[in-house]
């Protein structure tokens, strides 16, 4: 199977990422003031600050205000997408420096998680056929290309829209 050019591969992430965004906001949203409270761990509002966090992140790296992309060694081969995701352990814990707040209104969740969602989008929207070779690692997902960092972030919000599921029933 070819390969799909830089372009139609951003357009579909960006297409994606619409889809995956509207439906986290829109149960976050129907959470109403429950998105505030949980019988334990994160509530609803401080994964979405959790999840905001880590869009910005993804954002800023893409886009290159953030450093951590280098270009790709000379024997590295993207993998697949399901192949990356084939590995990831089914609970993983947040580093440190991707944990929310311990108090997190729903306005400021909506609010940053919207932000984020707005970043990452003109990153991926503005990333350079040449830099989305670039490479950056992550523990849970090893090394991936920044064009790839746009379904992780995907891969991360749909992973915690499970979660929400879960938490408000």
């Amino acid at each position: 199977m070819a390969m799909p050019t830089h372009e139609s591969h951003i357009s579909d992430l960006l297409a994606r990422l619409r889809d995956t965004t509207s439906r986290f906001a829109t149960r976050l949203e129907d959470a109403g003031a429950r998105a505030e409270h949980a019988a334990s761990g994160w509530t609803p509002a401080q994964i979405a600050i959790h999840v905001a966090m880590v869009n910005e992140n993804l954002a800023s790296v893409i886009d290159g205000t953030l450093p951590g992309a280098v270009p790709a060694a000379e024997d590295f081969q993207e993998r697949e997408w399901t192949e990356v995701v084939r590995d990831v352990p089914a609970r993983n814990e947040a580093p440190r420096r991707f944990h929310p707040p311990e108090h997190v209104s729903l306005a400021d969740a909506l609010s940053g998680f919207q932000h984020s969602v707005a970043h990452l989008t003109r990153a991926l929207e503005t990333l350079p056929p040449d830099r989305a070779g670039y490479c950056i690692s992550n523990k849970a997902v090893g090394t991936i290309t920044l064009r790839q960092a746009g379904d992780f972030a995907i891969a991360h919000m749909i992973r915690h829209n499970q979660q929400l599921k879960r938490i408000l029933g």
